[in-house]
């Protein structure tokens, strides 16, 4: 039960934490402050070094070389490719972070003279040179920029004439939203026509806008914005769609998905994608002020949802608690936004005002992994950052002011010739010019205060509206929404610009940079004071890493909650959206205070319910005997409305395991807690442990047979809600079912009887998927009744071969011939799960090669080549390579029949190039590829007759490709393939294949290894054909 993609965002992560100067070499001479600054072992991007127009790129060793220069800049015919750039205006580069050099290079020079002086150093090494890039004079900025600055008013006019050309920036979705955001934000009514006519190119049904969460939570605000600022009717229509789409794919009554009404609960964990669902949840607020028909459940699930993230950790990607990073990849800025809005409800609105200035600060304070994320690479963080810092205008304006002035060398470095703004140290689309621009613009335009989202006032147009004064926790929880450091932080010194704790304490992704117990203890008691919920978690986690038992015990009865929940995140080595870390305390350094202070936090119903959770977790260590005591305070939380109470409490009781006997009284309840918790996350981690007790105790020990029992009774009971919210349900139960069947495959005839009484609320996807055939999962090894019956007895094993022949095959064959097409993506493993059911009867049932010689038999011809035009070379590094190219004139035509290959290369396939492998898993090379990086490859084959229902093609290839059959293209694919193995990749239309001799043809290219940059590629395909009788 591993998240593939949570583990993949989390080596995410961990990679730009390391990657940030963490393996320096001793490099650098200057402090550690940005996660971006590159790593001297690695080569990574740098892109546009501001209005020069130079392209860069960072090679390892930390050398910037040239990549190309922007047509029409200022740089243009200056430079050649690759070479070094040494220095900037007298200063060397070795040592600096390249970036911030050349940031605050940029910020000099637009205030004096415009002059770039750069040290040259030829790309052979040999000759170096001082060449000149003269930029436009500026000016400086002022002391209040961007307010009252002319370099900020002249920035901000050329940005939007930019941005209001559609003859320059012809975005739409989500970054033509912030396109129209950014021309309102100026305040200037000039832009206006623009922005409507954005909005009048929209489908005139609504309804044909779509459901793609991140444009419509993007556009939705843009909407909402103009409506506010015009008053302009003919917008609400799209807002009023945009709310009834959200409504009508909401899932867990709290998020969205990326898109689409589907929801896939094993990705990351539950499926939701808080950075587009946060634009949706102020779409409703804004709304709600609007005056559009808002679904009240709707719009509270996800305010409460999203809320309780401030204060208690980053804003994660989905369903989880909150994150272990400084930075929130611009998250924590959105959901400021959505918390700015509600703070316009009538009433009391104090924890919705707390809640935005607490997630701006969390904002500002994470400079150090500014430009820093999964997926976009941090362009989230870009574009957020500029429109929540100024929050903070008028409650933190000495921060205010320092987070402007520290970053100027960003917002330089971003701006591009012409006007456009990019987003400096970003590598996202190929960080096209003004792409992300208009996000990173509120930089200047925020503080304007233009935007409902920016803090403008409300309008005329604006309506009333009222929230609940509280969604979520007690008063003592709108204590970690202060902006105020605990007084006795100071009392352990000055205060320090919060980059310095980060490195120093480590995080959810990175580690410390020096080991903990060489610290003085005072950084460690001063941090539990901070304002930072971050930095307080790591201060306590460090306390708990050196062993200061006693200095934890203390800080449980420290009248701050915040300081309280940081001892508690130290005793249970908090490890944030995972819950309790891999270094809790022990049993036996669980002292009596420490258990009467938890007491005390669980028996006051005045307590902050973050702190309770906290020790609901810390719980789990004290003996067993004091846990079995304090059962009444631990079984409210149980069916707490919040599952992140509901899981604590779970650890809280779990931690009897301790002692067999109550172990065993108290499975009852652990047991209904499992099969009745309906969240991904924490069903999963109550799966885990009892698949763990499983494991340690045995299924046949009287705890086993209870386990066993209530989980296989769970496969009956778990909730499964109707309608597209089905899956949610239906992932938890075929999780459980998993869980069964590892534990004790005797259990499959039963369980596999038991699900048929389910298929009404089940997708297609589901019940292939728990049958894990072979053919529907040619490139991994699933785990289902297909693999299970391998461990029966022959007996059994007939049992399940009959109920997965006579009742699973039909179920499936039916829903195949009612075409569900919301089921269509399944379409090609429905066929193969239904192929493989036919198979325990036929063998011989399936898709059969088509020709009258073996494929291993055929005989290719094939050439290899590299791009012969610069513009078609791509750096080994680039993962995605497959491309078109310019040919040489004697390819012209080599996928037509009658195209002459004689003169070509030819052998068996595959044809190949190093090793293409995933663990054990390859297929041999026949024929060598050859040198070139791009490769043509073509066969013939015979064919007697044409009597197949259906053909496909399928293809063994580790990147993109192009396939022709006698001459028409008849698939393409761009990316990659990691586990090699014939895919089958599409259904052939039968008047493409004829009678007699036909010719297939395939268009490839290698990929490179990432660590060794050996090059690898391979190739072979055939057509298949499928008689329908063999799935009847």
């Amino acid at each position: 039960m591993k998240h593939t993609v949570l583990f993949t965002i989390l080596a995410a992560h961990s990679l730009q934490a390391a990657g940030g100067g963490g393996n320096d070499q001793g490099y650098y001479t200057e402090e550690r402050i940005y996660q971006t600054r590159p790593d001297p072992a690695s080569e990574r991007f740098f892109g546009i070094i501001g209005t020069t127009g130079i392209k860069a790129r960072v090679y390892p060793g930390v050398v910037l070389k040239v990549e190309e220069m922007m047509p029409g800049s200022p740089c243009e015919g200056k430079f050649a490719k690759q070479e070094i750039l040494t220095g900037i205006n007298g200063t060397a580069l070795k040592g600096l972070d390249p970036f911030v050099a050349m940031g605050n290079a940029l910020t000099k020079a637009e205030a004096t003279d415009g002059k770039m002086v750069f040290d040259v150093t030829s790309a052979d090494g040999k000759t170096q040179r001082k060449e000149t890039v003269t930029i436009p004079v500026l000016g400086p900025y002022s002391k209040t920029w961007p307010l009252d600055c002319p370099k900020s008013k002249r920035i901000i006019d050329e940005a939007a004439a930019f941005y209001s050309n559609p003859e320059k920036f012809k975005e739409s979705g989500m970054s033509g939203a912030l396109g129209c955001l950014f021309l309102l934000s100026t305040g200037d009514d000039k832009y206006l026509p623009q922005v409507k006519a954005y909005f009048d190119a929209f489908p005139k049904d609504v309804k044909a806008i779509g459901d793609h969460t991140w444009n419509n939570g993007y556009n939705g605000i843009a909407c909402g914005e103009y409506y506010l600022r015009t008053g302009d009717k003919s917008v609400l229509p799209i807002l009023q769609w945009y709310c009834d789409d959200a409504k009508d794919r909401q899932m867990f009554g709290c998020g969205w998905t990326h898109w689409g009404r589907g929801i896939w609960p094993g990705y990351v964990a539950g499926g939701l994608m808080n950075p587009a669902s946060s634009q949706v949840l102020t779409t409703l607020l804004l709304g709600k002020e609007c005056g559009v028909n808002v679904d009240e459940q709707t719009l509270l699930g996800s305010l409460r949802f999203f809320y309780r993230f401030a204060g208690h950790g980053t804003v994660p990607y989905g369903d989880h608690r909150g994150e272990g990073g400084l930075g929130s990849n611009g998250k924590d800025g959105m959901v400021a936004a959505a918390m700015q809005i509600s703070a316009g409800a009538s009433g009391d609105v104090t924890a919705y005002q707390k809640a935005s200035k607490y997630l701006a600060l969390s904002t500002i304070e994470s400079y150090s992994s500014m430009i820093c994320g999964h997926a976009d690479n941090g362009r989230g963080d870009g574009i957020w950052r500029g429109i929540t810092t100024s929050y903070l205008m008028k409650e933190k304006p000495a921060l205010f002011r320092q987070s402007m002035d520290r970053l100027t060398w960003w917002h330089d470095l971003s701006r591009e010739p012409g006007g456009s703004i990019g987003m400096a140290t970003l590598d996202f689309y190929g960080s096209a010019v003004g792409h992300s621009g208009p996000g990173m613009g509120f930089s200047f335009t925020a503080p304007l205060r233009k935007l409902r989202i920016t803090g403008a006032p409300k309008t005329k147009f604006s309506q009333k509206y009222s929230l609940p004064e509280n969604l979520w926790g007690t008063k003592a929880d709108l204590a970690f929404l202060s902006l105020e450091h605990n007084p006795n932080y100071l009392k352990y010194g000055p205060e320090e610009p919060t980059h310095v704790p980060y490195w120093a304490l480590g995080g959810g992704y990175h580690q410390p940079e020096k080991d903990l117990k060489t610290l003085p203890h005072e950084m460690f008691l001063k941090n539990v004071y901070h304002r930072h919920d971050m930095i307080r978690t790591q201060a306590g986690k460090a306390l708990r890493a050196i062993d200061a038992f006693d200095e934890l015990e203390k800080l449980l009865q420290d009248p701050d909650p915040r300081v309280r929940r940081a001892a508690l995140d130290g005793m249970i080595d908090y490890n944030y959206w995972f819950g309790i870390g891999n270094n809790p305390i022990p049993t036996d350094k669980f002292t009596p205070a420490m258990l009467k202070s938890i007491t005390k936090m669980l028996s006051d119903p005045k307590e902050s319910w973050w702190v309770v959770n906290g020790a609901l977790m810390a719980l789990k260590f004290a003996p067993a005997k004091d846990i079995q005591s304090r059962l009444p305070l631990i079984e409210p939380w149980t069916k707490h409305s919040d599952w992140w109470f509901r899981d604590s409490a779970f650890a809280a009781l779990s931690g009897l395991q301790k002692d067999d006997a109550l172990y065993v009284k108290i499975l009852p309840t652990l047991l209904t807690m499992a099969t009745s918790e309906y969240h991904t996350m924490p069903r999963e981690w109550m799966m885990q442990h009892l698949n763990a007790a499983l494991q340690q105790k045995k299924p046949e020990s009287e705890a086993g047979k209870l386990i066993l029992a209530a989980l296989r009774k769970g496969v009956d009971t778990s909730e499964i809600k109707p309608g597209d919210r089905a899956a949610e349900g239906a992932h938890n139960v075929m999780e459980t079912l998993k869980v069964c069947l590892q534990n004790d495959p005797t259990l499959a005839v039963g369980l596999a009887n038991a699900l048929q009484a389910r298929f009404s609320q089940l997708k297609t996807a589901d019940i292939v998927g728990i049958l894990a055939s072979p053919g529907a999962n040619p490139a991994g090894q699933p785990f289902g009744f297909f693999s299970v019956r391998e461990k029966l007895d022959s007996k059994q094993r007939k049992e399940l071969e009959d109920i997965l022949y006579t009742v699973y095959r039909p179920e499936i064959a039916e829903r195949l011939k009612a075409k569900d097409y919301a089921e269509e993506a399944h379409r090609p493993g429905i066929v193969s799960t239904l192929i493989d059911l036919a198979k325990l009867r036929n063998p011989t049932a399936g898709w059969k090669p088509i020709g009258k010689v073996p494929k291993s038999e055929l005989v290719w011809r094939f050439k290899s080549f590299d791009p012969i035009v610069e513009k078609d070379r791509v750096p080994t590094r680039e993962k995605t390579r497959f491309r078109e190219i310019q040919l040489t004139d004697d390819l012209k035509d080599w996928f037509k029949p009658e195209y002459d290959d004689s003169k070509w290369n030819s052998g068996r396939a595959p044809i190949g190039k190093g090793v293409y492998k995933a663990g054990d898993v390859s297929f041999t090379n026949q024929s060598e590829w050859g040198k070139g990086e791009f490769i043509v490859a073509r066969t013939t084959f015979e064919v007697e007759k044409l009597d197949y229902d259906s053909y496909r093609l399928s293809i063994l290839n580790p990147q993109g490709f192009h396939v022709y059959l006698n001459g028409q293209l008849i698939a393409g694919y761009g990316w990659w393939q990691n586990h090699p193995h014939y895919s089958p990749f599409c259904a052939v239309a039968p008047e493409h294949l004829k009678k007699g001799t036909n010719v297939i043809a395939v268009y490839s290219n290698v990929e490179y290894d990432e660590t060794t940059k050996a090059p690898f590629g391979q190739v072979d395909c055939l057509i298949e054909g499928l008689k329908h009788s063999d799935l009847e």
